[in-house]
C-alpha cells in the first residue's frame, strides 16, 4: 500500500485515465487502483492536524455542540426550503428526492465521505485533509452519504460539522439521506410534540432541552435531502443500494421513480453482501436488495429511466473493517462501500483502528484514500467524546428495528457445567487439541473450530490452538472470515515476527475478503521475515496481479518457482484473471494456510 506525504499537492496529481464513454448502453467503469494510505502523523500534516484539534476542542462541550447543531440544521432547512437547487449547484444538481447532476468539472475532483455514525474525529480529519489537498479551507467539493449520527456522545458535534459545512458552501456540498436520517424524520412526524424520541445521543438532564431543540431542527431538515444523486459521468451516490430490478421495471420514467416510496426507501435502507449472489431483507429493513444476480439489470433500468449511462454505485451502509470495500461480486469497479470512521475495531488488537476512508472522483476515475490518524489525537477525541456505556440509550436504528420486532422470551439460564473445570486441566486441553487436529485433517471445519476454542488462554497450547482455529474458520468460507481475521490479528500482536502468522493473514485478506491491498502488506512482511517461504511468494504474486502490478507479480511468481512452489502463475498478471482460474487459485490458497499439529511443532500447510 502506498504512503503519501500529506500537505503537498501530490495528493491531487494522480493521473486519470480510462474515461467512461457516454452512450445509451452501460459502459464499463475504469478499474479501481489501489488505495493510498496518508500518514497524518508527519510534520507536513501539522496544519491539517492543528485544524482537527481545533474542531474537536470546539465541539467537546456538549452544550456548544447541541446549540450549533440546532442552529446549523435550521439554517440548512432555510437554504433548501427557499432554493432547493442551491445544493451542489456548482455541478448543476437538480431534482429531489433522486437528484441528477450535469457533467462534473474535469479540473476539480469530487470528494466522497461514507458512513460517519457520530465519529467527529474521522469527519474533522477527512474535511481537513480534502481541503488541504484541494487548495484551501472550504474550497473542496464534498458529498456525504448519510448516517451522520450513531447514538454516541459526538452525534451533535458531527451533525454540526456536517451542516455548518453545507451552510458555508451549499454550492460545493452534497448531503444525502441515510437510513438513520430517514427514521429520525419519520419519528419526528409521528411523535405529537415533534421530537424524535429514539435518537441515541446520551446527554445529562441539564442538556435535555437542547437535545430536543436539535433533534426537532434536524427532523425538519431531513425531508429536504435527496436519497440518491446521479452524477454526469455515470456514478450514482446513495447510502444503501439500488432498488431491485423488478421494482424498477414497472417504472416508465424518471418522475415515476421520484414518486415511488418503496424504491426511494431502498436507496436509503438497502444492504449488499460482498460475496453472496442475493441478499433477502425484511420489509422493515428496506425490502429485497439487488444482489449480484440482478444488479446489472438494476443499473440498466436506472440508465433507461435517467436516459444516461449509470455505471457504478458509491455507497455507505455496510461498514468495512478496512474503511472501504470494492464488492467485486457485482462486477469489477461497479460497487464501492465507504466507511469514514476511525473507531477501534471490535475484533482487532486494543490499538487497532479503522482507517477512515474518502474517495476522490475526477475525470471518471475513483481513487480511495485511507487516513492514518495519530494515536495521540485519537486519544484526545476519546476523552472529549467518551464511548457510550452499556446502560446508555441504544442507537436510532437499533431502537426502531426493535420496535418492529416481535419480542422473544428470555432464554433460561444454562445450568452450570460440572465438566467445565476439567476442560481447563492440561490433559483435557491436550485431548481437545488433538481432537481438533483430527477434525481439521478430515476437513470438518466447524467441529475443528469448536475443539480449538475449548483451549483456555492460560495454556501452552493456546497460540497453536488460536492459529489452528484461524485456519478452520478460514476454510469455513464466508461465515468464518471475520473470526479468522480476529484470531490472526491477535497472534500478530503477540508474535509480530512470525512469518506464518503474516502469511495466513495475507491468505485471509485475499481468499476471504478479496482485499489484495491488505493482502500485499501482510505477505510482504511474511517474505521479509522468511524469504524462503515460497508459498508466500506465490500468494504475493497473485495479490499483486489482482492489483494490476504485473512487475511485482512476475517477480514474486519467479521467486515462488525457484523456491519449489508447484503452483502455476495465472494466465494474466494484469488483474483480469478469469473466474475459471481465480476460483481454483483461491481454493489452493486456503490449502496453503499453515497450522501446527502440536504446540511448538513446525508449521505445516493444511493441504499437506
Amino acid at each position: 500500500m502506498m504512503r503519501v506525504s500529506p500537505g503537498v499537492r501530490a495528493w491531487i496529481l494522480w493521473v486519470s485515465i480510462d474515461r467512461v464513454t457516454h452512450g445509451s448502453q452501460i459502459t464499463a467503469p475504469p478499474l479501481p487502483g489501489p488505495p493510498a494510505l496518508v500518514d497524518l502523523a508527519g510534520p507536513r500534516a501539522a496544519a491539517v492536524m492543528a485544524r482537527v484539534r481545533r474542531s474537536l476542542a470546539t465541539f467537546g462541550d456538549p452544550s456548544i455542540a447541541l446549540r450549533r447543531a440546532a442552529d446549523a440544521a435550521d439554517g440548512a432547512a432555510r437554504i433548501l426550503g427557499s432554493a432547493s437547487e442551491a445544493m451542489a449547484s456548482s455541478v448543476g444538481l437538480v431534482g429531489r428526492p433522486v437528484a441528477a447532476a450535469a457533467q462534473l468539472p474535469e479540473d476539480r475532483p469530487l470528494w466522497i465521505l461514507g458512513d460517519l455514525r457520530g465519529d467527529a474525529l474521522a469527519l474533522a480529519a477527512a474535511l481537513a485533509f480534502v481541503d488541504e489537498a484541494d487548495g484551501g479551507e472550504g474550497r473542496a467539493f464534498v458529498a456525504m452519504l448519510g448516517d451522520w449520527c450513531g447514538g454516541g456522545s459526538a452525534d451533535a458535534a458531527t451533525a454540526a460539522m456536517v451542516l455548518e459545512r453545507f451552510n458555508a458552501a451549499p454550492d460545493r456540498t452534497l448531503l444525502l439521506r441515510g437510513d438513520r436520517e430517514w427514521l429520525l424524520a419519520a419519528e419526528g412526524a409521528d411523535d405529537p410534540p415533534g421530537v424524535p424520541h429514539a435518537a441515541g445521543m446520551p446527554v445529562s438532564d441539564a442538556h435535555q432541552g437542547l437535545r430536543r431543540d436539535w433533534l426537532r431542527a434536524l427532523a425538519g431538515l431531513v425531508p429536504h435531502l435527496p436519497v440518491a444523486a446521479l452524477l454526469g459521468e455515470g456514478t450514482l451516490l446513495a447510502h444503501g443500494a439500488l432498488p431491485r430490478a423488478s421494482r424498477l421495471a414497472d417504472l416508465n420514467d424518471w418522475s415515476q421513480l421520484q414518486a415511488n416510496q418503496a424504491a426511494l426507501r431502498d436507496f436509503a435502507f438497502g444492504r449488499l453482501h460482498p460475496r453472496q449472489e442475493r441478499v433477502q431483507a425484511g420489509d422493515r429493513e428496506g425490502g429485497v436488495i439487488a444482489g449480484s444476480a440482478d444488479f446489472r439489470e438494476s443499473l440498466g433500468h436506472m440508465a433507461r429511466l435517467a436516459d444516461r449511462p449509470v455505471v457504478r454505485l458509491v455507497r455507505g451502509q455496510d461498514a468495512a473493517p478496512e474503511g472501504h470495500r470494492w464488492f467485486r461480486a457485482y462486477g469489477e469497479g461497479r460497487v464501492l462501500t465507504l466507511t469514514t470512521m476511525a473507531d477501534r475495531l471490535p475484533h482487532g488488537s486494543p490499538s487497532e483502528r479503522r482507517h477512515p476512508c474518502v474517495a476522490r472522483l475526477k475525470a471518471g476515475r475513483l481513487r480511495v484514500v485511507q487516513l492514518d490518524i495519530p494515536e495521540e489525537v485519537a486519544s484526545l477525541a476519546e476523552q472529549l467524546f467518551p464511548a457510550v456505556t452499556a446502560g446508555a440509550p441504544a442507537s436510532l436504528s437499533t431502537r426502531v428495528m426493535a420496535q418492529a420486532t416481535v419480542p422473544q422470551p428470555a432464554p433460561a439460564a444454562a445450568p452450570e457445567d460440572p465438566v467445565q473445570g476439567a476442560r481447563r486441566e492440561p490433559v483435557a486441553m491436550q485431548m481437545a487439541f488433538e481432537r481438533g487436529i483430527r477434525l481439521l485433517r478430515s476437513r470438518a471445519w466447524a467441529g475443528a473450530r469448536d475443539a480449538f476454542r475449548e483451549i483456555g488462554s492460560p495454556s501452552e497450547l493456546r497460540d497453536a490452538a488460536l492459529m489452528n482455529e484461524a485456519v478452520a474458520c478460514l476454510s469455513l468460507g464466508a461465515p468464518g472470515h471475520q473470526d479468522a481475521l480476529a484470531c490472526l490479528r491477535q497472534l500478530r500482536q503477540s508474535h509480530p515476527r512470525c512469518a506464518e502468522v503474516h502469511f495466513n493473514l495475507g491468505i485471509a485478506f485475499l481468499a476471504g475478503e478479496r482485499n489484495p491491498s491488505e493482502a500485499v502488506r501482510s505477505l510482504r512482511m511474511a517474505v521479509e521475515i522468511d524469504p524462503e517461504l515460497s508459498d508466500a511468494w506465490w500468494a504475493l504474486g497473485l495479490a499483486a496481479a489482482m492489483r494490476h502490478d504485473a512487475a511485482t507479480a512476475a517477480s514474486a511468481f519467479a521467486r515462488a518457482a525457484a523456491g519449489g512452489c508447484e503452483l502455476a502463475a495465472p494466465g494474466s498478471l494484469h488483474g483480469g484473471i478469469p473466474v475459471r482460474e481465480l476460483m481454483p487459485a483461491m481454493d489452493a490458497l486456503r490449502g496453503l494456510a499453515r497450522h501446527q499439529p502440536a504446540a511448538g511443532a513446525p508449521f505445516t500447510p493444511l493441504s499437506a
